[in-house]
């Protein structure tokens, strides 16, 4: 694992500021942020009396703040003191219109605040690679997509700024939404609307918070810079193996006709009510994000296609990260049982 460089690292506490609430990827990052002892970490929760605030407030040096991220006086409040931030908008909860209007805001605020280093949390702007096609537009992505090209247009001399681009959650894909079923011979399937050819870009929470603290570490290595962290792009067959190379147990991937996925899915918005933009037509449904974002991934076999990582770049930054799922599902003691919700969204 690379140590601390002292060319990056500052000699004295600096105070990290979380957006986003106590969701799966901030609480990676909280507690990955936590093991360096030179970070003091500040999040905002609109409900900082919940199971998962309060967990991470027993971690060190992390102190809870109540307010909403999507109110600017609040905003203004929390970002004066901070040395950096790392912001993680909702896409699910808020809608892509608002997205973007929190995302590039909440950066001019920093800027104003005197915030040192900005670190937003991002997903690729796909649909802008295939001509805008509206088949593989997803909003939840394209948002956040957009605020990165916003970013890219901002200077650094004053404040740096990074972007780090994350994926399918593995701990939700293969740990909740699509864990493996017994057939009549007692063969593990793994039902997945990826197509036969496909391959899921995984990303481990875990890896996450890690390469989330290193970038705060070495800020200048990734100064208006956008890092794609992941774990490797796993076929359904890829999954199937190593299901049965880590329990010994048989395993095969059964591939799930898209069309027939999103028919069964519910038709209602994915947010909250009460979010900012829940009543704004760029809200979508489940089937309107995930359908293009399965098709994608449908067309993604060998890290090939529109959605693409440098995952040696990512070996020579974090030798010890997981590289495959096999390695992933050694590290939880994977069994294909649940793993819980993971998402706290409200995707039911």
């Amino acid at each position: 694992m690379p140590g601390k460089s002292s060319a990056d690292m500052s000699p004295t506490t600096r105070t990290i500021l979380v957006l986003g609430g106590a969701g799966a990827q901030n609480s990676a990052v909280i507690r990955q942020l936590v093991k360096n002892e030179n970070f003091s970490i500040k999040l905002l929760s609109r409900d900082i009396t919940s199971t998962a605030c309060r967990e991470l407030e027993a971690l060190p040096n992390v102190t809870l703040v109540q307010g909403d991220c999507y109110d600017e006086d609040t905003l203004v409040s929390v970002f004066q003191g901070a040395d950096g931030c790392f912001v993680n908008t909702n896409g699910f909860a808020i809608g892509e219109k608002s997205e973007i209007f929190w995302g590039i805001r909440m950066y001019e605020i920093a800027y104003w605040a005197g915030v040192k280093h900005f670190v937003y949390s991002s997903l690729p702007y796909v649909s802008k690679k295939s001509g805008f096609n509206p088949k593989y537009r997803v909003p939840f992505a394209d948002g956040k997509g957009k605020v990165v090209d916003y970013l890219k247009s901002q200077p650094t001399d004053k404040m740096a700024w990074t972007a780090i681009e994350s994926g399918p959650y593995v701990e939700s894909h293969l740990g909740n939404n699509w864990v493996p079923s017994p057939d009549e011979n007692g063969v593990f399937v793994f039902r997945m609307p990826v197509g036969e050819h496909g391959a899921s870009a995984y990303v481990s929470l875990s890896d996450m918070g890690w390469f989330t603290r290193y970038i705060f570490e070495h800020p200048k290595e990734f100064e208006a810079d956008l890092l794609s962290v992941g774990i490797e792009h796993a076929s359904g067959e890829t999954v199937a193996k190593a299901f049965t190379a880590v329990t010994g147990k048989p395993a095969r991937f059964e591939p799930l006709e898209l069309s027939k996925v999103a028919a069964a899915w519910s038709d209602k918005k994915i947010g909250l009510a009460g979010s900012p933009g829940f009543d704004d037509p760029t809200l979508k449904t489940r089937a309107e994000h995930f359908v293009p974002w399965f098709t994608i991934w449908s067309e993604s076999g060998g890290n090939k296609g529109l959605w693409t990582k440098d995952y040696g770049r990512l070996d020579r930054i974090f030798p010890g990260r997981n590289k495959t799922v096999e390695q992933w599902m050694r590290s939880v003691d994977y069994d294909g049982k649940s793993m819980g919700d993971v998402l706290k969204t409200g995707l039911d």
